[in-house]
């Protein structure tokens, strides 16, 4: 039972201050607690378990090219030496020229160049393992041909996943040279290579690297080193970003294939995190040009560094180590620097402020109010740069460390200038207290909420706690409904104080409850077999259809007295996390998120006839959330760089995106509950970075 008047008073005190106190539940989520984050619009991505922070290391190609067992073993020594291995570089990775010509024996096996690799690939495993290195080795995902790759795996998945099996190998890198000439489907054949991983007995790290860009020539997008964020995740534990970011050889003016490849790589941060990483390429710090000098200056291979930390990227060094100077080799093993890289939220870091001079880029680390930040100067003149920490999410007093120089800055309000070499960086972390969102509710979130309103005065939400249970906000308190459920709930109120929740129960199945205005009644099953958590185009407690995943990946749909029916998916391809749906005087709308991360939509008219689908674009991190409201539908979506960013379909046509500048990035996670507000605005309670429940009308 409920007290009407005490919520009604609590609600006043939200709007009218802007604040209420409310003491979080004992088993509150820490901030950025990962393993916290339940059905928040992704699938489950690949983790090998091997890396669960990007991995460091070496590899071949661009200091040695297809180099020898003698010039491996020379540098895997000095990276034991240098005290690089200790700093965390531990793959030695051989990339293409380790193999024989041609590279299969007579029982059709892969085998190693017998005048530059003697002893074969198992002795050199033996060797590095010995020092307490880890190995990778390099194929193709075609069938060999001498005229476009040096050795393929075409017809050879399995086999060839076993032999580096039982060579003990710890890593793989699957090229494409051989796939573009044989137009084969990066996804599928990525796939297959992965599936052979899986079943060869030995856990492998997997890199896919399909280097194909438009500057190749006219290749379909899908077949475009960009376009494997769309499915990298799902397969391997890293994936190209972007076409190689040098030559073989040291070629001077690299510095502008920097910037491309970086930029690049920033397109898609929502599809990195643990266990599964954007990979921009090989670090290429200070290669010697055939006169002396060098392809990047130093500062120039320390941005580098810098900014594939602050992306959360692997660390490749591609130069031969030997011959850099201990000034770079020191650098490199900073351990402030690599300790952003090494996060363990895996989080890449993202733009948040732009301008002629240069880019701020935030990446939000563990714990509260932590932020590596990256003043990039782009230009060739050393410059004055500043960082807002409202745009880096933190607000109040920030003590600014400096990670290069691994020195405290001091304590300074608003932001922070200093003076940023050319093509360089200022590599900052800042302490703060997080920017959060609206009036924090408390409560214990593991998934998003939903949020009902009757009128200001008058709102309830709901979200997964951490126990898993549902648990509701009433305005005063919070109270365990006792049902584990995975996933956001779904929640709708009707006239007389009536509410209606629907989950998705532990066991996949769809349930609902309702709150008849005094009490709660008991769960009513819905059947399904549900892979992410329902919502409802919601008329009336007998006027509804829900809308959910289904085990096919499809959009599934049923409605009080009706069973589940499929009405599909963009180009029949499983979406990403939770639809969402609303329905007004003109019919229904559903939007899900696609592998691309874009919005897709679909509608039926009140006749019940759908429409085709079709893309609203965005670059999202979370499951879209539909609002209806004063003849509008409002679409919300958490952003690839973390924002929020909004879409408006009105008169019967649809906006374009804008951001919306309360939310700064990685203020929230997931998607967001909504409830329809006076004069068109939108009630909205998300789950916080601090692992509470907040409240906030747009």
């Amino acid at each position: 039972m409920r007290s009407y008047p005490l919520r009604r008073a609590a609600m006043v005190a939200i709007v009218a201050a802007g604040l209420l106190a409310v003491a979080p539940a004992a088993n509150a989520t820490h901030r950025h607690d990962v393993s916290t984050a339940v059905d928040q619009g992704a699938p489950a991505y690949h983790d090998s378990g091997l890396d669960p922070t990007p991995y460091l290391g070496w590899n071949t190609f661009y200091g040695l090219g297809g180099g020898s067992e003698a010039q491996v073993k020379s540098v895997a020594d000095f990276l034991v030496s240098s005290g690089m291995r200790n700093a965390g570089y531990r793959y030695v990775w051989l990339d293409g020229g380790w193999q024989a010509n041609p590279p299969r024996d007579g029982a059709g096996n892969l085998a190693a160049n017998p005048t530059t690799y003697p002893d074969g690939i198992p002795s050199l495993v033996t060797y590095l393992h010995g020092l307490g290195m880890k190995v990778g080795i390099y194929t193709d995902a075609g069938t060999y041909d001498p005229a476009h790759c040096g050795l393929g795996s075409g017809g050879h998945y399995q086999q060839d996943a076993n032999l580096f099996a039982s060579w003990q190998v710890d890593a793989v890198k699957v090229d494409f040279l051989c796939g573009i000439a044989q137009n084969l489907d990066p996804a599928t054949v990525y796939t297959q290579f992965s599936a052979a991983i899986a079943h060869s007995g030995r856990p492998m790290l997997l890199n896919l690297c399909d280097p194909v860009t438009s500057a190749w020539g006219n290749f379909p997008p899908s077949e475009e080193a960009g376009f494997a964020y769309s499915y990298g995740p799902l397969l391997a534990d890293s994936w190209r970003t972007d076409t190689d970011v040098a030559f073989g050889t040291p070629t001077a003016g690299e510095w502008p294939d920097i910037l491309r490849n970086m930029d690049d790589n920033a397109a898609h941060p929502e599809a990195n995190g643990p266990g599964h990483y954007n990979d921009p390429d090989y670090l290429i710090p200070m290669r010697q040009l055939a006169d002396g000098s060098l392809e990047l200056t130093q500062e120039e291979s320390t941005t580098q560094l810098v900014m594939w930390a602050e992306m959360a990227s692997p660390l490749m060094v591609g130069s031969d180590p030997r011959t850099l100077p201990q000034a770079m080799i020191d650098t490199l093993d900073n351990p402030e620097i690599i300790a952003v890289d090494q996060d363990p939220l895996d989080i890449q870091g993202v733009r948040v402020a732009t301008s002629a001079t240069g880019d701020v880029y935030s990446k939000v680390l563990s714990g509260n109010g932590q932020r590596a930040v990256v003043l990039l100067n782009r230009t060739g003149s050393a410059t004055s740069m500043t960082v807002t920490f409202g745009n880096a999410g933190l607000t109040g007093t920030v003590a600014v460390r400096d990670l290069r120089a691994r020195a405290d800055l001091g304590s300074f309000a608003g932001s922070y200038t200093t003076t940023v070499p050319a093509h360089g960086t200022a590599l900052l972390k800042l302490s703060g207290a997080d920017l959060e969102p609206g009036t924090d509710i408390g409560g214990s979130a593991s998934a998003s909420p939903a949020v009902v309103r009757f009128d200001d005065t008058h709102v309830d939400t709901f979200v997964r706690a951490a126990n898993g249970s549902l648990a509701e906000f009433d305005g005063t308190q919070w109270t365990d409904l006792g049902r584990q459920i995975l996933g956001q709930p779904a929640a709708y109120g009707s006239a007389g104080g009536v509410i209606d929740v629907f989950v998705r129960g532990n066991d996949n199945h769809a349930y609902r409850r309702t709150f008849n205005g005094t009490s709660w009644g008991g769960w009513t099953g819905l059947g399904g077999t549900l892979t992410d958590a329902p919502t409802a185009a919601y008329n009336s407690p007998t006027s509804w259809s829900l809308f959910a995943r289904g085990a096919d990946g499809q959009v599934w749909s049923r409605g009080p007295n009706s069973c589940w029916t499929s009405i599909g998916a963009p180009n029949n391809l499983p979406i990403y996390g939770r639809p969402s749906a609303v329905t007004d005087a003109n019919g229904t709308y559903v939007a899900v998120r696609t592998s691309d991360d874009q919005v897709w939509w679909r509608t039926a008219d009140t006749t019940g006839t759908w429409s085709a689908w079709s893309a609203l674009g965005g670059v999202i991190s979370g499951s879209p959330t539909l609002l209806a409201t004063e003849g509008r539908v409002y679409l919300f979506a958490r952003a690839g760089d973390y924002t929020l960013w909004q879409r408006n379909f009105v008169s019967g046509a649809w906006g374009n995106w804008f951001p919306r500048g309360e939310f700064a990035s990685n203020a929230f996670y997931g998607s967001l509950g909504t409830a329809a507000g006076a004069n068109g605005s939108a009630w909205v309670a998300l789950r916080g970075t601090d692992g509470h429940v907040h409240l906030t009308v747009l």
